[in-house]
């Protein structure tokens, strides 16, 4: 039996709106870490652009029907599916939010046959996953390198330590976010983009590419060195040094010009020496099989991240007694607090059940320290992490700090996650943070870490 469609449109976008809905616990993810993110401001831009490139593929006909099943891509989106639900239950980002776009192109797969003009629409949907900010640091690192070579040859007088640029005006701290990464996500989607719809070699790719990319650093070291020498100038009193933001963007407009006047070039290029004849994919089938539709449907709920989550097993109803603690430490999203004091030790364990995906002792905000606490030294023994800080008041406390699961406990938030991927074969998704806190007297010493290591 066969389902009539009229139009691959139609399928391509519904495909990509029963893959969000049954993931709408990593959507959910998405808009928190990236739409809600300035560094990903270009992501509303990107489902439009993604229905577009799809009217695209059916107005060129680049997209065509499976004439029957296909055992390869079934298998593979059942192995991705399971992977998705193991990367859910483990709570780590990367995972899941790699396993959910591998499920998608599965899904795609499994009823339209493969070609990098299917293939790329959907790929361009990685630039609203934030898997890009693995970039910042090192783009970080380049940018104080490359400023401070910049700024040697002006006559400002400028000292540069780690990320901070002292001149006789101010400080500059050339942070993570000044790091260029927003242009260069930005410099990468239009690049692509445009090679797709516009050049056909692969030399004439690499060219604009690369151009957008260094278009892009540059913006960001132009802008950086342009609010120094601004703020020397004014003497810290322009209002940039307050709101920059958008001053690079202003930057960046003649950068981008000048990208989409070598990609013309690059096109007339191709078209004079190579006289490309555009390639049209004819389409097998105007008529999509129903089983195609009944196992995709079966695999999609196979995908859904939403099964893995209300399936994750999880004791949300256990109590404790508690007394309350004047010091606690920067924790989010536990879903349950038990507290002690006994022999001059305070001690607090916060439990998480992996109900939500920031419900996880790993939370990238989780801090030990608590408020107004600066941290002195830090070591470690067999068991815990050890923390010797003091309050704003001078006086000096040793924090005792360590991870756990229901199976052990670890000291590097790397070695939870390891834990938690292997305890999602078993659907078990809590974890916990255990932590210690004991006044000194002026420094802390052995005694002190005897009695918060018990």
């Amino acid at each position: 039996m066969e389902l009539r469609v009229h139009s691959r449109f139609w399928i391509l976008l519904a495909i990509t709106v029963v893959w969000s809905v049954v993931n709408y616990p990593i959507m959910g993810s998405l808009w928190t870490y990236s739409f809600d993110d300035g560094t990903y401001s270009h992501a509303y831009l990107v489902p439009f652009i993604v229905i577009y490139l799809f009217h695209i593929l059916e107005q060129e006909n680049r997209v065509s029907y499976r004439d029957k099943l296909s055992i390869t891509w079934s298998m593979l989106a059942v192995a991705i599916g399971f992977g998705l639900v193991l990367a859910t239950w483990s709570q780590i980002s990367l995972l899941y939010w790699a396993a959910s776009l591998l499920a998608l192109f599965a899904l795609v797969f499994c009823i339209f046959r493969f070609n990098i003009s299917t293939f790329f629409p959907f790929a361009f949907l990685v630039f609203i996953f934030p898997f890009w900010g693995a970039l910042a640091s090192p783009l970080q690192s380049l940018s104080v390198y490359v400023v401070s070579a910049l700024m040697s040859l002006t006559s400002i007088p400028v000292y540069v330590e780690n990320e901070f640029v002292t001149i006789p005006a101010g400080v500059f701290e050339i942070a993570e976010g000044c790091s260029g990464l927003r242009y260069v996500i930005v410099s990468a989607a239009i690049s692509s983009l445009y090679v797709f719809l516009y050049l056909k070699t692969m030399r004439s790719a690499l060219i604009f590419t690369t151009v957008a990319l260094v278009g892009a650093l540059v913006t960001n070291w132009l802008r950086i060195v342009a609010l120094i020498v601004i703020g020397h100038e004014t003497e810290m009193q322009s209002s940039l040094m307050t709101d920059h933001n958008n001053f690079g963007w202003y930057i960046y407009v003649p950068v981008a010009i000048f990208q989409f006047y070598i990609g013309r070039k690059l096109e007339d290029r191709e078209s004079d020496i190579l006289e490309i004849n555009e390639k049209v994919i004819k389409p097998h089938s105007s008529l999509l099989p129903l089983k195609n539709v009944v196992a995709t449907a079966i695999i999609g709920v196979i995908l859904s991240s939403s099964v893995a989550m209300s399936s994750a097993q999880h004791n949300s109803q256990d109590t404790c007694a508690s007394q309350p603690l004047p010091i606690l430490p920067e924790i989010h999203n536990a879903e349950l607090v038990c507290t002690d004091k006994s022999n001059d030790v305070a001690s607090a364990n916060f439990y998480f059940y992996g109900t939500s995906f920031d419900s996880k002792a790993s939370y990238y905000l989780n801090d030990p320290l608590p408020t107004g606490f600066t941290a002195l030294n830090v070591t470690k023994n067999e068991n815990w992490n050890l923390l010797e800080a003091k309050n704003n008041k001078g006086e000096r406390f040793l924090i005792a700090y360590r991870y756990g699961t229901d199976f052990g406990h670890y000291l590097s938030p790397l070695s939870l996650k390891k834990a938690r991927l292997l305890n999602a074969f078993s659907a078990n998704t809590s974890s916990n943070i255990q932590w210690k806190l004991t006044r000194c007297k002026n420094t802390c010493n052995k005694m002190d870490v005897e009695r918060v290591s018990l």
